[in-house]
């Protein structure tokens, strides 16, 4: 037995098209993705020894969660890039209620005047971000303050979350939809066939 005694219609074939382009489309480029290599929005800059040190944090208005911090150091006296510094990174909530975190701040070759590091915050407040720098040229030192926000229920999903949510929803119950109709349209066919002489 049947349930589906038609192909599909051109226009369901396409709705559901449509719904997979746009989910592939969300999972593959949507999201907040951390961005590395200056990307973000510079919060601070100071001197300190022979240096300038700029901190700029991605996402600007960081919730719990990841928080990616970039670092540049420039010399004082010239302007230029200190490519090959030793860059350490320590994150403290200013109440002490959470886990002091630490991350070293890595370069690339193909972007060597970028420090970068991660972090996984799980306790809302301010947290106190050191960078200390050590290179030939002497060593630095700086204390920024990050406020984190708390995430509020639904915060995790974020709009491409929701979007997928809302179609993957949507294809489920459009699904549900199209069988149930199918099969009342086939019992009812069947019906009509067996009550004819």
């Amino acid at each position: 037995m049947k349930i589906f005694t038609h192909p599909r219609p051109a226009h369901l074939r396409i709705a559901l098209s449509s719904a997979i382009a746009l989910v592939v489309l969300f999972i593959g480029g949507g999201g907040e993705k951390v961005q590395a290599h200056g990307s973000g929005t510079e919060i601070f800059r100071q001197v300190d020894g022979p240096f300038v040190i700029a901190v700029r944090i991605l996402p600007l208005q960081p919730l719990v969660g990841k928080l990616h911090v970039t670092v540049t150091v420039d010399l004082l006296e010239t302007g230029e890039p200190v490519e090959d510094a030793r860059i350490r990174i320590t994150a403290r909530h200013q109440m002490g209620s959470a886990t002091p975190q630490f991350s070293p701040g890595l370069n690339i070759p193909t972007e060597r005047r970028f420090y970068d590091a991660n972090f996984d915050i799980d306790d809302s407040g301010v947290w106190n971000f050191e960078v200390e720098v050590t290179s030939d040229q002497g060593e630095g030192r700086i204390v920024t303050p990050i406020s984190i926000a708390g995430r509020v229920r639904g915060d995790s999903l974020g709009i491409p979350g929701t979007m997928m949510f809302i179609l993957v929803s949507a294809g489920l119950l459009g699904g549900a939809g199209w069988i149930t109709y199918t099969a009342r349209k086939n019992n009812r066919i069947r019906r009509e066939r067996s009550a004819r002489p």
